[in-house]
């Protein structure tokens, strides 16, 4: 189980597992035993009648269509029976600019329908998930899920993390009926919206599920899979009969552009300023296989995220969703370790350009732009992070490119199942650079690998990364970026990642190796100057029965063990191999029925604060859960840990822990209007002893949204931060505050217009409150196919 740990406030899971166990907590992995089967699609004549997309299949064409109606049970018990009752079939239409896919789902009692924001669908509610694979290797899909109440959350599934990025919005439509035996729902997704090599190659690949909440959280699901596999897409399955339609969409000509203004008020104490500024993207397809990309000028604010993003911060690198589209397009192409690539560090541009090719077995895309002076980027050491302010504007230039090698070559068959075996090999390149003018420059170069293969049961797969790194950068007393005065310095980086699963283990090991004077302007590196080791074995003990009736549906037993140290650093005068931190923890992990999961860990660690201090032990117990107590209730997680905890400023350890608690509700209201209120709680404590103060940190964020319709909302954000230090038993000696509060009306009025008004106050200890007023208005000047 990989162990993350975010500051206070940024909802994390800790202890959970990455790869198949965040599928089962996000609600969509596949598994089953029922033979493959494609889905084919049906095309419509020129002369015939538009589906009308109102979620009713009432249209001749849906009466042609193919039918599959092949679903298993993932959940709660994978494979098992499920009441007759509960149908589902899916067809997919092709009208020659969209893919238009039909779900008919019976039930025996009322869906449960409500509300939500999108890209927050979640298994409470009834929902179906499509996933699109337009590459047909298993690498990557675009995908959303589509709640009964037309809200959908959508975005970039990538195979190699087995992880979903919600960051791209795409153009799709969803209507839903409501049926007395169940519902139908119709989803169309615009071609000149998914993107596919000029020459046809193996056939796209498709994955459908639904959850049905109300029959013991059912999760039904398409197709051919297995349980055990590392990647979400082994279970899906070709779409055949869509070539006549690629044969003429792929030579057409397509493009689109949305300008979007925006207005602000902003007041620092006593000055006070307005400003203005009119933002235009765009993009443009001349023929299937390439894309250009333009922006200008891209806004990134309060509307695109659901957790506050100041005046005052704009400038830093934060870990928030990316949401301007000229970096969202063609990010599976472009996708990468986050010390690769990491769009946000490219904080505030004023331009940029960018070109994407798809050919059959190789890709690239590459990227232009230019920042305004102000970005903040992150510089590791061992011990910490420093941060380097850009003082002046800077350009920023970005190659990748991709090839998998054996790939069958046009027209050919892809069908990589057959014989019961699976392989794939992808390698990459990188190079980057950013300049600030007089010689200031940091740049990049890389290369990388992702090889995986499944056979009879039997999943592996490795990732590894090498990168060199050169710049002539250094920092004055202020932190600003400097000419050094010296040559430039040159390091380099490693990186390796071996997976292995099948129906009894689930391991990993990974190495990585970071340069003191490894820097890259483009990415992100929390520490540099350290190598790191770590391993996980986890054993799958199966289903197990509990006293009085219950049944555990998944049990493991969970092992890992980690260890980084330092690398000499000379120009700092650090000296080398001193460990960093070692972790030793064993525990298990296990889920029952209303989705819940629980994991609890004994952890003998040690920790070491600065060079040169000591290595404490520090033992703790850690522990989490996640659980859908009631039909409100769509999520509730809790986690933490007790025992031992380091206090690095003052380089000693004392009893205390850390808790993070998150509670998402969901309530319907009349007229087919909802609220959501989604609470969160963190605290870190550590008792003060003798001469030594205690410290109490503690985060409350507060976000409710009242949905007036699925196109219309209300959001209030409200946040507050303290941090403490006081003598044991006594009053705090010193206290840091940070408060935020936000109210924002958003309106889509279709998928090309779109308001938002808002309002926000933020205030922080020893610097003046900031007040701010804006408003944005969207429009996309294009038929978005």
């Amino acid at each position: 189980m990989s162990v993350r740990r975010r500051t206070v406030l940024t909802i994390v899971r800790r202890g959970a597992r990455s790869g198949l166990e965040a599928w089962l907590a996000g609600g969509l992995l596949v598994a089953g035993a029922l033979p493959a089967g494609a889905f084919t699609v049906q095309t419509t004549s020129a002369d015939e009648p538009p589906v009308v997309i109102d979620g009713r299949l009432t249209e001749d064409v849906w009466r042609r269509a193919p039918v599959h109606a092949a679903f298993a049970q993932l959940q709660p018990t994978a494979g098992a029976d499920y009441a007759s009752g509960i149908r589902t079939q899916v067809q997919v239409v092709a009208d020659g600019r969209a893919l238009i896919i039909g779900i008919r789902a019976w039930c025996d009692q009322p869906p449960h329908v409500v509300l939500s924001r999108r890209d927050a669908v979640q298994r409470d509610q009834d929902m179906v998930g499509v996933w699109i694979d337009t590459g047909g290797r298993g690498e990557s899909a675009m995908f959303l899920k589509a709640s009964l109440a037309g809200v959908v959350t959508d975005g970039l599934y990538r195979a190699s993390d087995d992880e979903e990025d919600l960051g791209p919005d795409f153009p799709v439509r969803v209507a839903t009926a409501l049926l007395p035996d169940g519902y139908s729902m119709e989803i169309r997704w615009p071609l000149s919206a998914l993107r596919y090599p000029f020459q046809p190659a193996a056939p796209w690949r498709m994955v459908v599920a639904r959850a049905v909440p109300g029959a013991g959280n059912l999760l039904l699901v398409s197709g051919k899979a297995d349980a055990e596999a590392l990647s979400f897409l082994h279970a899906s399955e070709p779409l055949t009969g869509l070539e006549p339609v690629l044969g003429e969409h792929r030579h057409r000509q397509e493009g689109d552009v949305s300008v979007e203004w925006t207005g602000r008020n902003v007041r620092t104490g006593e000055h006070a300023a307005s400003r203005g500024s009119v933002g235009v993207e765009g993009w443009w397809r001349p023929r299937a296989d390439w894309l250009v990309n333009a922006t200008l000028n891209p806004d990134f604010a309060q509307v695109d995220i659901d957790a506050p993003q100041t005046n005052g911060n704009r400038a830093v690198a934060l870990a928030l969703p990316e949401k301007r589209r000229y970096f969202l397009e063609s990010a599976d192409v472009l996708g990468l370790p986050l010390s690769g690539f990491y769009s946000r560090t490219i904080a505030d541009p004023r331009w940029g350009l960018r070109a994407t090719w798809r050919g059959v077995g190789a890709d690239a895309t590459m990227l232009v732009s230019e920042d305004r002076a102000g970005t903040v980027v992150t510089r590791g050491r061992p011990w910490g992070t420093d941060e380097w302010t850009l003082a002046a504007p800077s350009t920023s230039e970005v190659f990748r490119g991709r090839w998998q090698p054996g790939l069958p070559g046009p027209g050919a068959s892809a069908d990589a199942e057959e014989g019961g075996e699976d392989s794939a090999l992808t390698l990459g390149t990188l190079l980057s650079r950013r300049s600030l003018g007089d010689g200031r420059r940091g740049q990049l170069a890389g290369i990388d690998g992702l090889w995986r293969s499944s056979a009879d049961g039997h999943h592996w797969q490795a990732q590894w990364s090498v990168m060199a790194s050169e710049n002539t950068l250094a920092t004055d007393d202020e932190g600003e970026v400097q000419r050094r005065a010296g040559p430039s310095r040159r390091d380099a980086s490693g990186w390796a990642k071996l997976l292995y699963s099948d129906d009894r283990w689930l391991n990993s090991a990974e190495v990585t190796r970071v340069g003191p004077e490894f820097v890259n302007l483009l990415g992100f590196v929390d520490q540099a100057g350290l190598w790191r080791a770590q391993g996980e074995v986890n054993r799958r003990l199966g289903e197990m029965s509990l006293p009085g009736g219950g049944l555990l549906h998944q049990t493991e037993w969970h092992f890992a063990a980690s260890e980084a140290r330092s690398l000499r650093d000379a120009a700092r005068g650090e000296p080398g191999n001193e460990v960093i931190r070692r972790e030793l923890r064993t525990g298990f992990w296990l889920s029952t029925a209303r989705r819940t999961a629980a994991w609890l860990h004994a952890g003998m660690d040690r920790q070491r604060a600065h060079s040169g201090g000591k290595l404490h032990e520090t033992p703790a117990w850690h522990g989490g859960v996640e659980t859908t107590p009631f039909s409100w209730l769509a999520r509730l997680t809790a986690e933490g840990s007790v025992g031992r905890q380091l206090d690095t400023d003052f380089d000693r350890v004392g009893q205390g822990g850390w808790w993070s608690m998150q509670a998402s509700s969901r309530w319907a209201l009349p007229q087919g209007r909802s609220v959501e209120f989604d609470p969160v709680f963190t605290g870190t404590r550590i008792r003060g002893d003798g001469p030594y103060p205690s410290l109490n940190e503690t985060g409350l964020r507060l976000l409710g949204v009242l949905h007036l319709s699925a196109e219309e909302s209300m959001r209030v954000i409200v946040q507050n931060e303290r941090s403490a230090r006081g003598a044991a038993g006594a009053e705090a000696a010193h206290t840091l505050r940070s408060q935020h509060r936000s109210v924002m009306w958003k309106k889509r009025f279709s998928s090309r217009y779109q308001v938002a008004l808002g309002a926000q106050w933020d205030s922080r200890s020893e610097k003046a409150s900031t007040r701010e007023v804006f408003l944005k208005l969207e429009a996309a000047l294009g038929d978005g196919g």
